[in-house]
C-alpha cells in the first residue's frame, strides 16, 4: 500500500485528513442549495440544466450522484468538476478551506518552499511593475501596437499585459531586498562583465498564470526593430514550460467541456475578448504530449485553429495526435483568407469565426485529407501511396468501430476497395508522424458497454472497501486478474494491500487513493452501487456478482484464443466455464 500512498506526492493520510475534514455536505453546499430528503441531501445539479432535483449527496458514504446527467463522485471529484481544477489542486483548494498545513510534496524540503514563495512573490512584483509602465510614458509605443492590434483595455486588465522598459526593474527589486543571485536564478535578470541588466527590455510583456492564477512566467514581445521577436522566461522552480499553457487559467472557469487551441498570445487575447473566453495557446513552442495531458484535465473536446501555412500545418497534425493520445477528441478548424484567428475577426467578426468552428473538420479526415494532398490519384501507383498513409493513420486508432467507420468513408469518398484498406491497416505504416497511440488511457477505463459487469464488478469492489470480513470471503473465491478491466485490477491490488497492512479504509477513501494514482474523477466507481440492508439479501447479489465476474473473465479468454494454435488451452478454457455454470458462490 505504500506506493498507493505517496503516488499523489502526499499520504494517503494527508488525504484522508482533507476527505474527512471537508464533510462533502458543507462543501458542495456552498455551490448548491441541498435540502434533506430521507439519508441523502438533494438538490439542483450543478453540471447541467435541469428543472427537478436530481442531484444527491449522501453523508454517510461522503459521495455525490447526479441521476440526470450521471455525475458523480466524492468531496474531491466535486470540487475537481465545479472548479476544473487537477487532482492536485483540488488537494490545495480543500487543504486551504480548512486551514491544512499540506506537508512539503514529494522531495521539497521547507527551504525549497521558501524559495518557490519568494520567486512567487518577486513574479507578483515585476508584473505589478510592467503594467504600471505599460499605463506611463514608456509605454506608448506598446499602447500604440495595441490600439492597432485592437486589444481592449479591458482585455489588456484581464491577462495584466505590460511593458518592460529598457532599465529599471532588477533594480527596484534589489531595492526591495532582493540580491541579485537570486534574481538571475528566477529568470528575470542576467549580468556579463559590465554588469547586471533586466533579462526583458523593450518588449510587450504577457504574464503567463498558473492555474490558480499567480504569475507564474512572461512571454515577451520585442517593440520595433531586434530579435528574437518574441522571448520567454527560462524554466525556473515554479515554471515547467512543457507543463503550462498560456490562458488555461481563464479557460478553465469558461464552463464547456471543449477547448480552442490556438498558437500565440495574441490569438488568445483576441479570442477572448471577442467571446472566446475558452482559448489557450502553448508558450512559445510545439504543442506537445504533456500539454494534451495536462488539458485532458479540463476538456473532453477540443478545437485546433492553428495557422494554415505549411508550419501550421505540420504543427495541427501533431497536434491532434497528441490530443487523440490523451483522449482528448479533436478537430481542426481553417479560416479562409486570414493568416490567424485575430486577423479573421478583425476582417469577418465573432459570429463567421463561430461558424467556421462550427464546421471544424474531425482529426482524422484532417490527417486523412493532408495525406491525400501529397498523391495524384489517378496515377495508380501513388493512390496505392495514399492507401499506405491512410492505412498507417487508422491503423493506430483505438477500436475497430472507429477503424471500419474510417474505412467505409474513405472508400465511398476515394473509390477504394474497403477489403484492400482493411488488408493494408494489417501492415500499413504511415510515413506522417501524427504520434497516435494504439490505446489510450482514458477509454482503458471503461469495459466495452457491459453494463452488467461494470454494475457486478463494482459492487464487489464496494463490499470489499466497506467490509474487512467480506474482502477476506471475495478475495477466496475471486483473483484481481478476474476483473478484466485495468482500473478495476488496480482497486482489487490496492484494497487487498491496504487490508493486508491493516489500514483502516472505506468505499470513499479508496476513491481517493485511486484519484490520487490516476489524477481522475474515480468517484463514478461507487457512487451508484446498490445497497443492501438485509444482509442475506446483500450476500445473494455478491454471490451472483462473483460468479458473474468469473464467466466474463472466462469468457474473454476464449474470445481471444486463436483455437488453430492453441486447442489445448480453449478447450481447457471452455471445461472450466461449463463447470461454472452449475455452480453456485457460497459465502
Amino acid at each position: 500500500m505504500e506506493g498507493v500512498r505517496q503516488m499523489a506526492g502526499y499520504s494517503q493520510d494527508v488525504l484522508e485528513d482533507l476527505r474527512q475534514g471537508n464533510d462533502i455536505i458543507d462543501v458542495i453546499s456552498q455551490y448548491v442549495q441541498l435540502k434533506a430528503t430521507g439519508s441523502n441531501h438533494m438538490g439542483l445539479c450543478p453540471f447541467h440544466n435541469e428543472k427537478s432535483p436530481s442531484f444527491s449527496v449522501s453523508a454517510q458514504k461522503q459521495l455525490f450522484h447526479c441521476f440526470g446527467c450521471g455525475e458523480s463522485g466524492n468531496v474531491f471529484s466535486f470540487v475537481m468538476k465545479i472548479e476544473n481544477y487537477s487532482f492536485l489542486d483540488a488537494v490545495k483548494h480543500l487543504a486551504d478551506r480548512i486551514n491544512y498545513n499540506l506537508p512539503p510534496l514529494g522531495g521539497a524540503t521547507p527551504a525549497n518552499i521558501a524559495e518557490k514563495n519568494q520567486i512567487f512573490d518577486a513574479y507578483r512584483l515585476t508584473a505589478r511593475y510592467y503594467y504600471d509602465t505599460l499605463q506611463g510614458p514608456q509605454g506608448r509605443i506598446a499602447t500604440e501596437y495595441l490600439d492597432e492590434r485592437r486589444i481592449t483595455t479591458a482585455a489588456r486588465r484581464k491577462f495584466g499585459l505590460g511593458v518592460s522598459p529598457q532599465a529599471g526593474l532588477a533594480d527596484m527589486l534589489m531595492q526591495k531586498g532582493y540580491n541579485l543571485e537570486f534574481l538571475i536564478k528566477a529568470g528575470l535578470a542576467m549580468s556579463n562583465e559590465r554588469g547586471h541588466y533586466d533579462r526583458f527590455r523593450n518588449r510587450l510583456m504577457f504574464p503567463i498564470f498558473d492555474v490558480s492564477g499567480k504569475v507564474i512566467s512572461f512571454g515577451g514581445r520585442i517593440l520595433g526593430e531586434g530579435h528574437p521577436k518574441y522571448m520567454n522566461s527560462p524554466e525556473t522552480p515554479i515554471f515547467d514550460k512543457s507543463r503550462t499553457l498560456y490562458g488555461l487559467n481563464y479557460a478553465r472557469q469558461a464552463k464547456t467541456d471543449t477547448m480552442i487551441l490556438v498558437e500565440g498570445y495574441m490569438d488568445v487575447i483576441a479570442l477572448y475578448q471577442a467571446g472566446f473566453t475558452n482559448a489557450l495557446a502553448a508558450l512559445g513552442t510545439a504543442f506537445t504530449a504533456n500539454h494534451a495531458r495536462m488539458l485532458s484535465r479540463y476538456c473532453k473536446h477540443a478545437i485546433v485553429l492553428f495557422d494554415g501555412d505549411a508550419a501550421g500545418i505540420t504543427a495541427t497534425l501533431r497536434a491532434t495526435g497528441y490530443l487523440y493520445a490523451a483522449g482528448i477528441a479533436a478537430r481542426v478548424a481553417t479560416l479562409p483568407g486570414a493568416k490567424d484567428p485575430d486577423e479573421f475577426i478583425i476582417k469577418n467578426g465573432a459570429q463567421a469565426l463561430n461558424n467556421r468552428l462550427g464546421v471544424a473538420m474531425d482529426s482524422i479526415e484532417f490527417q486523412i485529407e493532408t495525406a491525400r494532398k501529397k498523391y495524384d490519384l489517378g496515377i495508380t501507383v501513388q493512390k496505392v501511396g495514399f492507401l499506405k498513409d491512410a492505412a498507417g493513420i487508422l491503423k493506430r486508432l483505438n477500436t475497430a468501430i472507429e477503424r471500419d467507420s474510417y474505412i467505409r468513408d474513405i472508400a465511398s469518398k476515394y473509390a477504394i476497395d474497403p477489403a484492400a484498406m482493411r488488408e493494408h491497416i494489417g501492415d500499413g505504416e504511415s510515413e506522417l508522424d501524427f504520434t497516435l497511440p494504439l490505446v489510450s488511457r482514458r477509454k482503458a477505463k471503461y469495459s466495452g458497454g457491459d453494463r452488467q459487469f461494470d454494475e457486478a464488478a463494482t459492487h464487489i469492489l464496494y463490499c470489499m472497501a466497506q467490509d474487512a470480513t467480506l474482502c477476506g470471503k471475495i478475495t477466496s473465491h475471486l483473483d484481481a486478474q478476474e476483473m478484466t478491466n485495468p482500473l478495476y485490477i488496480k482497486i482489487f491490488q490496492a484494497i487487498v494491500s491496504a487490508r493486508l497492512d491493516g489500514l483502516d479504509i472505506s468505499p470513499s477513501s479508496m476513491v481517493t487513493t485511486m484519484q490520487s494514482m490516476y489524477d481522475s474523477d474515480a468517484g463514478e466507481i461507487f457512487a451508484n452501487v446498490t445497497e443492501y440492508e438485509d444482509i442475506e439479501a446483500r450476500y445473494t447479489a455478491l454471490s451472483h456478482h462473483i460468479m458473474l465476474v468469473k464467466k466474463r473473465y472466462l469468457q474473454k479468454q476464449l474470445d481471444e484464443i486463436d483455437t488453430d494454435k492453441e486447442f489445448e488451452r480453449f478447450a481447457s478454457v471452455s471445461t472450466e466455464l461449463k463447470r461454472l455454470e452449475g455452480q453456485k458462490i457460497s459465502l
